[in-house]
């Protein structure tokens, strides 16, 4: 994913036009490697972060600076502000490791309450994916107990893919907890 030309002060409707549309076809190419979850290269996963930031960082900027912009150009900048952002929050932050940990996922809602023990597929320092059978929603809290030391750590659910009928993969994110695998990074 290359990043969109340094646009400094835009001279013309057509370079801005040319920049809006270099950063939509970017944030698509972006989009369809996170739906490809081609997510293992740490480096790439970086350069697309920080391209990505650049995109936000000069939308931005053009749409505070630039004083004459149609109303579909702010809308357009803004859309592309948003975007990026979701694609940033949906990028890998760090490494993950392959592992089989042990574990028993707690969720207590308004709607549910339920507790599965279940093996922790894959981790990174902030988080883990898994299996879980019972349903549970994007934006859900959980409580994740390791059945082998004890400790428990609360997370939200980040994503989730139907794996069959009756299962779920679920990647979670930590609060407040850097490295509850106590791996080495």
């Amino acid at each position: 994913m290359g990043k969109p030309r340094s646009i400094g002060r835009i001279g013309s409707c057509r370079a801005l036009e040319h920049f809006i549309q270099t950063c939509y076809e970017q944030l698509e190419e972006c989009a369809e490697k996170l739906k490809e979850r081609d997510q293992a290269d740490e480096l790439a996963c970086d350069i697309r972060r920080r391209s990505l930031q650049e995109i936000v960082e000069q939308s931005t900027a053009t749409s505070l600076t630039q004083s004459d912009l149609s109303n579909l150009e702010r809308i357009q900048l803004l859309d592309i502000v948003r975007w990026g952002g979701e694609l940033i929050r949906q990028t890998r932050r760090g490494p993950r490791k392959r592992v089989s940990i042990p574990v028993r996922l707690y969720l207590e809602s308004s709607r549910q309450t339920c507790a599965e023990e279940t093996l922790v597929q894959e981790v990174s320092q902030r988080g883990a994916a898994l299996t879980c059978s019972f349903p549970i929603m994007v934006g859900e809290l959980v409580t994740m107990e390791r059945m082998d030391t004890g400790e428990r750590v609360e997370g939200i659910v980040r994503w989730r893919e139907r794996r069959d009928t009756a299962t779920l993969l679920l990647g979670l994110e930590f609060y407040g907890c850097t490295n509850f695998w106590r791996l080495h990074w």
